[in-house]
């Protein structure tokens, strides 16, 4: 007898009506459009929310029958988008109470806009109907104003054994005239509670940084008493250093896979060299003893070559590491001793790539120390050389090519003002360093 659509498999009804549902986005419109008050031009606004495109996506779909228009309802709210506009947030509460079985179905949701009390409540009202949640993203402002008993319930295992596996905390700057307000700056505080535990979350990510009560320290390290994390991800931020980072990443050393860092400005830098950085821990091998780190993008105060001393690592791929200096070495000024530590550095990190490709892994290793670039991988170096092709009457260096790489990225510092980067070998670097045409 042959097969009809109802009598599908599940699994094959659905990767069929995914596919359908993807071939129709494509005719459909992916931005939003506003008309210019003055000349009613048409002017180009955002992106088509992504839960908006899937539901137009599926119009035709939903229409053939009750079987088809269930599985489109779960396809569309897998994902939801929810930004303060014309009272999304107490539609959304309304819609998830009266039918709870639509709140089920969503997976991921990303909160955008809410930023004081009473919207935060908001926001906890529509989470604990999405008894199915996967992936939260929500305002910084939650983790002040929710209480123990709202973040124990978002944090805590169903009872079918699932739970909250991803958490992103979005922070921004708020309007002076906000932030005056008496109510926004009640925190109360939920870490303090012991019932707040977040081992169950695989991944965190901090982004954003704020003049209101930002995510700092102290959080990471309250978090860190009950975290055992995946992947950590904490960027664009100027209230976190690395101690805060490194107390994460050592609470989550068996389980770690992710580590990523990079500071909204020198901020992140504000704290004890690597060699001195709390508790005696040097931070160069507390993540080297992170067993099953594979990927790694972070940025230090310091760093030397123990970091890539370990080659029982699982590194791959491209591993950036940024620092403003070397371990234990007060300043970098044509010291003798610092061109010794990066030449070991260079060493230690080329050991570590042959390591892994006798392993049969593509490692490419980049760091950055103070305003330099290097890639060990390559033997090459990205600077600004105007002073020194100054200082030598243009004999240094011999050989170089415009680089592609820098100003961004030194060290995680942002709105500088240097010259176009050029490249050069190691040796010709050295050569420079030696006689005084470049410095760190």
């Amino acid at each position: 007898m042959p097969a009809t659509l109802a009598s599908l498999p599940c699994e094959l009804l659905t990767s069929i009506l995914e596919t359908a549902a993807s071939f129709n986005a494509r005719d459909l419109q992916q931005y939003t459009y506003g008309f210019h008050s003055a000349t009613h031009d048409r002017t180009l606004r955002g992106h088509v929310a992504p839960d908006a495109s899937r539901w137009l996506s599926t119009k035709s779909i939903r229409c053939v029958c009750r079987q088809w228009h269930d599985w489109v309802t779960q396809y569309a709210l897998r994902a939801l988008y929810i930004r303060r506009w014309r009272g999304s947030e107490r539609k959304t509460v309304n819609l998830f109470t009266r039918y709870p079985a639509l709140a089920s179905s969503v997976r991921r949701i990303f909160f955008d806009g809410f930023y004081d009390t009473e919207t935060s409540a908001m926001i906890f009202d529509i989470l604990q109907h999405c008894s199915g949640l996967e992936s939260a993203s929500l305002p910084w402002t939650t983790l002040r104003y929710g209480n123990s008993h709202t973040w124990e319930m978002l944090l805590r295992p169903r009872d079918d054994g699932t739970a909250l596996s991803s958490l992103e905390l979005l922070a921004v700057d708020l309007k002076q005239s906000q932030i005056a307000e008496a109510a926004r700056q009640m925190d109360r505080r939920p870490l303090d509670s012991a019932q707040v535990r977040f081992n169950q979350l695989k991944r965190l990510k901090l982004s954003g940084s704020s003049n209101l009560m930002p995510i700092n320290d102290d959080d990471l390290v309250s978090i860190s008493q009950t975290a055992r994390l995946h992947e950590i991800h904490i960027t664009g931020t100027t209230a976190v250093t690395t101690k805060g980072l490194i107390a994460l990443a050592c609470a989550s050393q068996d389980t770690l896979r992710v580590l990523e860092h990079s500071p909204l400005s020198d901020d992140g830098f504000k704290h004890p060299d690597a060699l001195s950085a709390g508790d005696g821990k040097h931070l160069c091998e507390e993540i080297i003893n992170c067993p099953r780190l594979s990927s790694l993008s972070i940025s230090l105060p310091t760093m030397c070559s123990t970091l890539f001393s370990q080659h029982s690592v699982r590194w791959t791929g491209d591993v950036q590491i940024r620092a403003a200096g070397v371990c234990s070495l007060g300043s970098l000024k044509q010291s003798v001793e610092a061109r010794r530590a990066v030449f070991d550095i260079l060493a230690q990190s080329r050991q570590l790539i042959a390591a892994q490709e006798a392993k049969g892994i593509e490692l490419r290793i980049e760091f950055f120390i103070d305003h330099l670039i290097f890639e060990p991988w390559k033997s090459l170096v990205h600077a600004d050389m105007s002073i020194g092709r100054f200082l030598s009457d243009g004999s240094w260096p011999l050989q170089q090519s415009w680089s592609t790489k820098g100003p961004y990225g030194q060290t995680g510092q942002y709105g500088k003002d240097e010259q176009p980067y050029s490249c050069i070998s190691e040796a010709e670097f050295f050569e420079g360093l030696r006689k005084g045409y470049i410095s760190f």
